[in-house]
């Protein structure tokens, strides 16, 4: 193991020495091709022309919350305000902007030259957020504009921030100016609308003032079923279910005074006529003692016997009597019905009125309700749409006034070029004259095979070296 180690750092130690031996053997190739590089690099550094920067700042400041139509229902406000500075990098490189900075710089350029000298200053501007810092983390950005004439640069600058603070105002105010003038132009329709449907309402609560009267004093806790035509409609329907009532018990007790005149045993009083001190009572009372004492005689005594025969005929006295009463009973029964039903023909007709009158009463009510909800509904969206229109209006004036976008620091003329930077290519060339010229050395040594020292003697022929002779001549 220790003989391994002491191994390889002979090798390093030989490995060390040939790399020196190179150098300095090599030394001339070195020093040139340093010294080549050194002085092209230094000729670049002063031969290339300086390139001056200026640039504007300008602060951004997004309306979230004015421009009804502008208005956003998510807000996430990074990624909106990337995507806000994104479309100002696109407005500011735009033909719209560029175009007027270069018409500003070149008055009357023909139409011929004008792309060409836009596509030019494309090239040479640039729309970037501050130092260390990207579009999602800062409202502020620099419009950069570069020339080897420093003052070619300042005046591009002018006029490309001018161009663009322009045409942000006319693009801003179109939008603001279109919310506006859109929402004028629905509040103007939707008012006349609302004044519609009002004089719809108005006009019918005139032409049915008395059924909007019912409709209109409903009792707190009340339906309309409690009230009014309805109240009428149910008392009607419920006397006519009574005579309905009364009208039936009525014809019943007729058919059982008609069965009972048609028999021929001692006719039943129906119970509902049976009551003291009517007539028929005393006559049902008087045939049922008679009947009674002619049943206690009859075992006694024969047919001919004379009070048996004076109870007989009293009997049916009585009994012709009682029947007599019970006709006229029937017959003033049947009055009674025919009287009750021709009430329930007048009753029939007033209910069926006073349906029809529900009828078109609860129609009335919800076409009225109906009117009620289209005016109340055009009313608050007149309102909603009015509040929208003052939004908008508001957003206009503080877009006039330059609230949204602010010119932070205008361009000024630079006093020394921001490239090339000329020390730095310098000192570039001078790292890669010294690491080329060793790349060099070791690469022409590489490819050289000639016997440079004796030890290349021992490699090559695998003999020893005694010596060697000098060199003659």
């Amino acid at each position: 193991m220790e003989r391994e180690d002491r191994y390889l750092e002979r090798e390093m130690q030989n490995s060390l020495r040939d790399f020196i031996f190179i150098l300095f053997d090599r030394s001339n190739i070195v020093i040139f091709v340093f010294l080549t590089l050194v002085i092209l690099t230094a000729l670049i550094a002063i031969l290339l022309p300086p390139i001056y920067r200026t640039s504007a700042s300008f602060s951004l400041n997004i309306p979230q919350s004015l421009d009804p139509l502008q208005r956003e229902a998510f807000y996430d406000y990074k990624n909106r305000m990337a995507r806000y500075l994104m479309d100002q990098k696109e407005l500011i490189l735009s033909h719209r902007v560029l175009s007027r900075a270069v018409q500003e710089v070149y008055p009357g350029i023909s139409a011929d030259r004008l792309p060409k000298v836009i596509e030019k200053m494309k090239e040479r501007m640039e729309v970037t957020p501050p130092g260390g810092e990207t579009f999602e983390g800062s409202n502020v950005f620099y419009v950069s504009y570069q020339d080897s004439d420093p003052k070619k640069a300042l005046e591009f600058t002018k006029a490309v921030s001018e161009a663009y603070l322009g045409a942000y105002t006319e693009l801003s105010k179109s939008k603001t100016d279109y919310s506006y003038d859109f929402f004028k132009q629905q509040v103007e329709s939707l008012y006349r609308d609302m004044l519609v449907k009002e004089k719809k309402l108005r006009d019918y609560e005139t032409n049915h003032a008395l059924t909007l009267v019912e409709i209109l004093n409903l009792e707190s806790g009340k339906t309309n079923i409690e009230v009014g035509a309805n109240a009428l409609l149910n008392q009607s329907l419920r006397k006519y279910h009574e005579m309905q009532e009364e009208l039936a018990g009525i014809k019943s007790a007729i058919d059982s005074i008609d069965k009972e005149l048609e028999s021929r045993s001692i006719p039943v009083i129906p119970t509902e006529m049976d009551s003291p001190g009517r007539t028929i009572t005393a006559y049902r009372n008087k045939v049922a003692q008679l009947q009674i004492q002619l049943n206690e005689m009859r075992p006694q005594f024969t047919k001919d016997y004379d009070p048996l025969r004076r109870v007989e005929k009293e009997l049916n006295l009585n009994l012709n009597s009682l029947k007599e009463e019970m006709e006229r009973l029937s017959r003033a029964q049947k009055i009674t019905a025919s009287t009750i039903e021709a009430r329930m023909l007048e009753l029939e007709k007033v209910i069926q009125r006073l349906e029809e009158q529900v009828r078109e009463t609860a129609q009335q009510k919800s076409e009225y309700l109906h009117l009620k909800q289209e005016y109340s509904i055009a009313k608050d969206l007149y309102a909603q749409v009015r509040g929208q229109m003052e939004q908008a209006r508001m957003a206009s004036a503080l877009n006039q006034e330059k609230q949204y976008l602010t010119l932070v620091d205008g361009p000024q003329l630079p006093v020394k070029p921001s490239k090339p930077n000329r020390l730095l290519i310098i000192l570039l060339g001078f790292l890669a004259g010294i690491i080329l010229g060793v790349a060099c050395a070791l690469t022409m040594d590489y490819l050289d095979h000639t016997i440079k020292k004796p030890a290349d003697i021992e490699q090559y022929l695998k003999l020893r070296y005694l010596g060697s002779l000098p060199k003659i001549g």
